[in-house]
């Protein structure tokens, strides 16, 4: 990617555009304040219907919003971004990820139960179940340095793949250290992210949730048009008599877990303790008459394919909701179990509905529906979706390049089908949040890997230790 025209201007453009990229490295707010960049002649996926597509078109960022999306983009001055030989695209919008989790990423290889008497289909006993591990061992294991690690190394694998809007569903908030450690975290990575404030689901903690989230809302979250902002997260099942009157005084959305067909939704719905401000992960088990009530209160649902198709044996209701006319968001949810991959989870989603229309003739996403849901509707649970999920004039400038001149995407043919069945995290060269360059030539700028990746193998270290977990640091059993 480079400046383009004659060789002067050629080597004019490049310097222009490296010192542009070095000042966004360094976080300089003037450099994404006075900018005008034209990102030139790649092939455009707007996802907005009234802005269309076009096989070689233009994106105009001016400051850090989108100005102009078309065919051919006159703008004397910009820095232009030459994306010839990639597809341009919205950022992908992740409302589930559970981000403290990330220094024991892929520690659980199968969700296998912790006793027989847990046990599905006979599963032999094992420590290898994701409540388990997750909720009972490693988590009263976690300081809050734990917290800061794993989530900074989850969120920087998102911006990694071409994610640039994550809501960090915190469900280990077990002191306010902890809570301050994954919101620094979430402020230094560098994406457009929600913090989730919750409570741990096992062990000892501080308690001092819901209260806490006054003060991380004031300490943390004052801004309208700040870069991340909050919310509360509980269980779907969870007693809300606590949480309810707190969201309404700090005026926040709130993400529910598995379980929420378990509360009385009309109810709540009806006396405005439930104002369409929800995104409910997983959306399992919802009855008809619940989901209407989902639906006609402007609420969102995301479900999760992958780890859908192993713990729920293969249960992932996305067509449930889009007959009763919601699209749900995807969302990745784990990290303990799968790598963070919105690729994957569109393929697996794409992979999973053909197997169903060919077992009972059911209606599949088409794959612009799949982008959909990993886009602009990810976005809409994640409470951002007037300024993301698309490239639309006017909205944030959250974008990613995927480049198609590796062997596997090459040619570039159907451009919907290389982003869902050909394209992966390492097809990901540019990523640009809210007009800053994020990720540049295939790799992270502007954030410490090496420290990173430190402070994640002594987190790793610690925790492995504290839980006496009963298989090798690096491990080869099935």
């Amino acid at each position: 990617m480079s400046a383009g025209g004659n060789a002067l201007a050629d080597r004019a453009g490049e310097r222009r555009l490296e010192a542009l990229i070095e000042r966004h490295a360094a976080r300089e707010p003037a450099a994404v304040n006075s900018q005008q960049i034209l990102v030139q002649g790649g092939s455009v996926l707007s996802m907005d219907s009234g802005v269309g597509d076009f096989a070689v078109g233009d994106v105009l960022i001016v400051g850090d919003r989108i100005a102009e999306v078309g065919a051919a983009i006159s703008a004397p001055g910009a820095v232009v971004i030459d994306a010839r030989d990639h597809i341009v695209m919205p950022g992908f919008c992740d409302p589930h990820i559970h981000c403290w989790e990330g220094s024991l990423g892929r520690i659980i290889p199968e969700n296998i139960p912790q006793t027989t008497e847990d046990a599905v289909g006979g599963a032999p006993v094992s420590g290898r179940s994701y409540m388990y591990a997750a909720h009972r061992a490693f988590g009263p294991a976690c300081r809050p340095e734990d917290i800061y690690a794993g989530t900074l190394i989850t969120l920087l694998a998102a911006l990694n793949g071409g994610i640039t809007t994550v809501v960090d569903n915190m469900h280990n908030a077990r002191s306010p250290e902890h809570s301050d450690a994954g919101i620094e975290a979430l402020l230094e990575s560098g994406l457009r992210g929600v913090h989730a404030v919750g409570r741990p689901r096992a062990g000892a903690w501080a308690e001092s949730f819901p209260a806490d989230a006054r003060r991380l809302r004031d300490r943390y979250f004052r801004g309208a048009d700040d870069l991340c902002s909050m919310r509360l997260y509980a269980a779907g099942s969870d007693n809300l008599t606590d949480l309810l009157p707190i969201r309404k005084e700090l005026d926040l959305w709130f993400s529910f877990d598995s379980g929420i067909e378990k509360q009385d939704l009309a109810a709540l719905y009806t006396d405005g303790s439930f104002d369409g401000r929800e995104a409910i992960n997983h959306a399992n088990f919802l009855a008809p008459e619940q989901r209407r009530h989902v639906i006609d209160n402007g609420a969102q649902v995301n479900v999760c394919p992958r780890i859908e198709s192993q713990f729920r044996y293969g249960r992932i209701p996305y067509n449930e909701w889009v007959e009763q006319g919601l699209r749900p968001g995807l969302s990745n949810d784990n990290p303990m179990t799968y790598a963070i991959d919105m690729f994957a989870e569109m393929r697996t989603l794409y992979q999973m509905q053909r197997v169903d229309q060919h077992r009972c003739g059911s209606v599949s996403a088409t794959l612009r529906e799949i982008l959909q849901s990993a886009t602009q509707q990810g976005a809409n649970n994640c409470g951002v979706g007037d300024v993301a999920g698309s490239l639309t004039p006017g909205k944030k400038a959250d974008l990613i390049l995927v480049d198609t001149s590796a062997p596997h995407l090459f040619p570039r043919n159907n451009v919907l089908a290389s982003v869902v069945q050909g394209a992966g995290v390492e097809s990901v060269t540019a990523v640009l949040v809210n007009g800053r360059v994020v990720k540049w030539d295939g790799r992270l700028i502007g954030v410490d890997l090496d420290r990173a990746r430190r402070r994640v193998q002594e987190s790793h270290d610690h925790l492995i230790d504290a839980v006496n977990w009963p298989h090798a640091a690096v491990d080869f059993d099935d």
